[in-house]
């Protein structure tokens, strides 16, 4: 049985696993048959014994941090639980500090966001540097009406755009979007403050504009 709120790893290889990673679960591999997945896209299919599909993924190579430059042998870990199975937003390598990887165990990208409020980010001050720690920052929106459209955008303290997150993207009444720190150039941003602006249309033709600071923090 495979309780609420438990992690396994299904593998083939118990011991394969224990000697490429120093981070995993105690007692939570399940040796079964696999078929063979391509690293570079494709889909998981969850069913039931009658063969009802009780969940599914679809996974990208796009989803990995759009900074490192070989994605071989590194996970692709969900971020948060609440922030959708398929929202490419939810996902990001695992850090290079676990070896890529925690099979079995808690993700080291795992975030608990800050929700409260209309528009909020988590956290204010983070380092994209891949290493475990505040290395996401989360744009996490809670609308009344249920269908909003929103363009985000990053600027440095010039006024600058560095970034655009989103460009009319639909988001109903909730959505979970991230930054991972990279420009449009797919450079890491400096260190330094920048300006989240984001535009939100919404059914009736209102328009909202929202400015969040944030701050780009690292060693110096």
């Amino acid at each position: 049985l495979i309780l609420p709120g438990e992690y396994v790893l299904l593998t083939e290889d118990t011991t394969d696993i224990q000697n490429d990673f120093s981070i995993y679960g105690v007692g939570t591999f399940i040796d079964t048959d696999l078929p063979t997945y391509n690293d570079d896209s494709g889909s998981v299919y969850l069913l039931g014994p009658t063969f009802e599909i009780i969940d599914y993924f679809h996974y990208d190579e796009d989803m990995h941090y759009s900074l490192i430059t070989d994605e071989n042998g590194k996970s692709l870990e969900r971020i948060t639980f609440d922030g959708g199975m398929n929202n490419a937003d939810n996902w990001h390598t695992a850090a290079e500090n676990v070896e890529w990887g925690t099979p079995g165990y808690e993700n080291s990208q795992l975030m608990y966001p800050d929700v409260s409020g209309t528009i909020t980010i988590t956290p204010e001050i983070f380092s994209p540097d891949n290493d475990g720690y505040n290395d996401i920052l989360t744009i996490n929106m809670q609308f009344e009406n249920a269908d909003n459209v929103v363009n985000i955008e990053i600027y440095d303290s010039h006024g600058r755009r560095i970034k655009e997150i989103k460009d009319n993207y639909f988001v109903g009444n909730s959505a979970f979007i991230t930054w991972d720190g990279s420009t449009d150039e797919n450079t890491k941003a400096s260190i330094g403050t920048y300006i989240i602006l984001i535009s939100v249309l919404e059914a009736d033709g209102t328009r909202s504009e929202y400015k969040i600071a944030c701050v780009v923090g690292g060693n110096l």
